[in-house]
């Protein structure tokens, strides 16, 4: 189903991995992709005084797997947009679930906003000869899935610092039923897991015969305990209903805003999943209580992933970026 090694979609990149933090003796990384035209040229961006401005990616894997860099969950348009803008990728791993909790998560996510800031920019100066400057000004946030979900949270977090806000098909409502009760949920044509799945995963973490860290899962291999999770409601574990930090609607609703230049999300109608009615309540919500909001709903035909080989130029995608670019660019 999946093609770990199949990397052609990031060719025309240098790809370097870094570490942005350490928790005890793990490495958390990020992959920092960067248009091999900037390094190969000696006319560059960085020697016409601009600097590249950066998308920040976080991956999808219902919090439970997948990876930075697994290539059939990095949707084509970022490469696109990047090579088109001379623009720097940041795609960061996380701590994942079960070994970890959300807060541990959206710990990650803010100590790479932090490194970001302080120490990329001079790191990728360094390893790039000076080619390579990073605008840290002009920054725009994607994800796909679980991935939109950090998208939108870091979004609400730095509203004055993100230039526009990108999700796709992203898990919003983790308090809806689909993501705490345990049921038949038929994922993209695939049959239902069993719960024993997760249950011998605990026993071995208990154990001690899994590591009580990862934040990578490179080859896909967790992808069964992925789906047997979100196919039996394990979310609820994670995400305590009180704890109204960890929900993007309760955030708004407690008065957190998103970047002047908007959110802008695309989902499947039919996604089996994560239910669109997400990111309709989100549209919603943030219509309600901002009406001069800049809020975007493109809701496409299609499963989950429906955009993995969609181009800048088709007419829906066109449709919704091109504003967001806009901001993002100015």
């Amino acid at each position: 189903m999946f093609n770990p090694d199949d990397l052609t979609r990031f060719d025309g990149f240098d790809i370097i991995a870094l570490r942005y933090k350490t928790v005890g003796d793990h490495e958390i990384t990020t992959h920092v992709l960067i248009p091999s035209l900037l390094t190969q040229n000696r006319h560059t961006a960085a020697e016409n005084g601009s600097a590249s401005p950066i998308i920040l990616r976080f991956h999808g894997g219902g919090f439970v797997g997948s990876s930075s860099l697994f290539p059939d969950f990095f949707a084509l348009w970022h490469m696109e947009l990047a090579l088109k803008h001379s623009a720097v990728i940041i795609s960061p791993n996380y701590r994942l679930m079960p070994e970890s909790s959300a807060e541990d998560m959206l710990s990650d996510v803010e100590s790479l906003w932090i490194w970001l800031h302080e120490e990329l920019p001079e790191l990728i100066a360094s390893r790039t000869r000076g080619l390579v400057r990073l605008d840290t000004s002009r920054i725009i946030t994607a994800g796909d899935s679980a991935g939109g979900y950090l998208s939108v949270m870091l979004g609400l977090s730095h509203p004055d610092d993100i230039r526009a806000v990108t999700a796709s098909y992203p898990m919003i409502d983790l308090k809806h039923r689909h993501f705490t009760q345990s049921y038949e949920k038929p994922m993209v044509g695939l049959p239902q897991i069993p719960s024993l799945v997760v249950d011998l995963h605990l026993d071995k973490l208990k154990r001690g015969e899994i590591s009580p860290i990862i934040s990578s899962d490179d080859r896909g291999e967790r992808f069964d305990l992925t789906f047997a999770y979100a196919q039996h409601g394990m979310y609820r574990g994670n995400f305590p209903t009180a704890r109204r930090e960890l929900f993007p609607l309760d955030r708004l609703e407690d008065g957190a805003n998103f970047p002047r230049g908007g959110v802008y999300i695309w989902h499947g109608k039919s996604d089996s999943v994560v239910p669109v009615d997400g990111s309709i309540k989100l549209a919603e919500a943030l219509r309600r209580s901002d009406e001069k909001a800049k809020v975007h709903l493109s809701i496409q035909d299609g499963d989950h992933g429906f955009d993995s080989n969609s181009k800048l130029d088709d007419p829906w995608m066109s449709a919704i970026l091109k504003e967001a670019i806009a901001v993002w660019l100015e």
